[in-house]
């Protein structure tokens, strides 16, 4: 018959592990450890985790560190509704009322100016790692779009949290919402939705 003992680490001296051993000497030791965050992804937690961010630091590795840190800290169904949530995000920003606002890189084809898609996305990017109230303040605002600043990196977060918590590569999870430019068909009257494109539609 085996006999399972539950006694938290903190409250476990030298004596009692001797008095284990002398009880129990065949025995195995088994240390469960809970990690993982209790308090399940929501807005709020979304947005304090981007408030996470170090900018006191240029390089892009080094202002996600102490998100990404504390983003592995969540079970990894928590981590894709981060990745979900940054994703409903970019998505809302996916108009042109707001690419119109871009300095170098504005939508203007009446103008015949090449626009980049990628560099939109990561202009969306820069609002959102700015955090919520700046966010905000551009959806209601979108002069207010960062001109000529862009922040890639905010993409590969949920990624590096997994891949920090898990110590694999291949992460698992694909939003449902696409980020990309021209994915927001409301957002852009009288453009074919990227989606419909890739698909034939």
């Amino acid at each position: 018959m085996t006999t399972i003992l539950e006694i938290p680490l903190r409250n476990i001296s030298a004596s009692a592990i001797e008095d284990l051993q002398v009880q129990y000497p065949n025995a195995t030791l088994r240390i469960e450890a809970e990690n993982e965050t209790s308090v399940s992804m929501d807005e709020a937690q979304f947005w304090s985790i981007i408030a996470d961010f170090d900018w006191r630091t240029r390089n892009a590795e080094a202002i996600l560190a102490p998100a990404v840190a504390r983003l592995s800290t969540f079970a990894a169904a928590d981590i894709f509704k981060f990745h979900d949530s940054l994703h409903e995000k970019l998505f809302v920003l996916d108009a042109e009322m707001y690419a119109r606002q871009l300095g170098s890189n504005r939508y203007a084809p009446e103008e015949n100016r090449p626009f980049s898609v990628d560099g939109f996305l990561y202009a969306r990017c820069c609002v959102v790692a700015n955090g919520q109230t700046f966010f905000e303040t551009v959806l209601a605002n979108p002069e207010k779009m960062p001109k000529e600043y862009t922040f890639e990196s905010l993409l590969y977060l949920p990624r590096q949290a997994w891949k920090l918590k898990t110590g694999q590569d291949n992460y698992p999870h694909l939003p449902e919402i696409w980020a990309e430019t021209f994915s927001n068909a409301a957002g852009w009257p009288g453009v074919k939705p990227l989606k419909d494109r890739i698909l034939g539609l």
